[in-house]
């Protein structure tokens, strides 16, 4: 199994540099197995649209994000679902009495959806998206995430904190996030035992990695933390547990030359195996054949953006490369593989 969160965007209200109110619209960019586009979507509300998680369902793609009013930032939970096409299904909004935002998303099935949103507020849905519960953990932190455990229910992570939920929405436990910083975009990666991994940047160690292994009872097993050389950080991008009950870390390098992904092997213990460089961008991600999805803007200004998707070999070498033309200025949010063995980027546009 393999988690991917890359979260962009600003935690102000949004201003453009001459501080006018900035609009903000998400989109959806599919590609078949070669790196062709199969179809481009974008939502526009008219307001200032976010997004920040997306799943693949059997019957499409399900998305986690926020809307607020222009010039007013005051930002409501939200869950889109897009067909196999890219149409819009369904496009809800989870009212709350202050601001919060949609930042994680998971799969209940048939029964629907587990979004999780700033300060710990997970609300269950319908497979149609209505609501039929909420529970408030009354924490901190901007950006959670939440993960299905093996056994039925859910773990949710962020600030300084993760909680375990019963398929009712009860909570059942909290416990401190084994050292991850209350201001890192967490992953979670949980196997069908009941035990789960929680990764993210590391608190007290800027620019490092930490990865931490609770048991099926939320007891902490072992932490790891990946620290680079002079002026290197990372910043984590997916994480995935192996055959072995290993797991691996991708986190994209930045303040060192070259750029690029540093791959992290751990044992079953938590111990360093291997660990290695490649010359991609994050986003990245596993893709379920071996291998290594990247996505990366090039030329991003207001008139707009180029983003490239790489499809590389286990060993690195690229297998295809799609260049794509965007007509705002734009983030690059998440990027996953598809059942079908292609890949679907989400991403916003920032529109001055």
């Amino acid at each position: 199994m393999f988690i991917l969160l890359t979260v962009a965007g600003c935690l102000d209200r949004p201003l453009t540099p001459g501080h006018r109110a900035l609009e903000g619209d998400v989109w959806v960019l599919k590609l078949d197995d070669s790196g062709d586009r199969e179809w481009f979507t974008v939502i526009d509300s008219g307001r200032f649209d976010e997004a920040f998680s997306i799943v693949e369902v059997p019957d499409g793609y399900a998305i986690a994000g926020s809307v607020s009013d222009l010039g007013e930032f005051h930002p409501t939970p939200r869950i889109i679902l897009l067909d196999q096409e890219g149409a819009i299904v369904w496009d809800t909004t989870y009212p709350t009495p202050d601001d919060r935002r949609g930042t994680g998303i998971a799969s209940a099935g048939a029964r629907g959806f587990a979004v999780v949103a700033s300060r710990g507020l997970l609300i269950l849905t319908d497979g149609d998206g209505s609501e039929r519960h909420r529970t408030d953990l009354a924490a901190e932190g901007e950006y959670w995430a939440i993960a299905p455990l093996g056994a039925g229910g859910w773990i949710a992570a962020g600030d300084d904190r993760v909680s375990r939920i019963d398929a009712n929405g009860s909570v059942t436990l909290q416990e401190p996030a084994g050292g991850v910083s209350p201001g890192s975009i967490p992953i979670i990666v949980s196997d069908p035992a009941g035990e789960f991994l929680v990764a993210g940047e590391a608190a007290g160690a800027p620019g490092a990695v930490i990865a931490a292994k609770f048991d099926d009872r939320g007891t902490p097993v072992w932490n790891t933390t990946i620290r680079g050389g002079s002026g290197e950080q990372y910043l984590l991008s997916a994480a995935w547990q192996d055959v072995t009950g290993g797991y691996g870390l991708l986190a994209g390098v930045t303040g060192a030359e070259p750029a690029g992904v540093l791959e992290v092997s751990l044992g079953e213990d938590g111990s360093i195996l291997r660990r290695n460089t490649i010359n991609a961008s994050a986003p990245v991600i596993w893709t379920p054949g071996g291998g290594y999805l990247s996505a990366a803007l090039a030329e991003n200004n207001h008139g707009g953006a180029m983003l490239r998707v790489e499809r590389f070999d286990e060993d690195g070498a690229t297998r295809w490369a799609s260049t794509q033309r965007l007509d705002e200025y734009s983030r690059a949010v998440a990027l996953i593989p598809t059942a079908d063995g292609g890949s679907a980027v989400l991403g916003m546009y920032m529109k001055y």
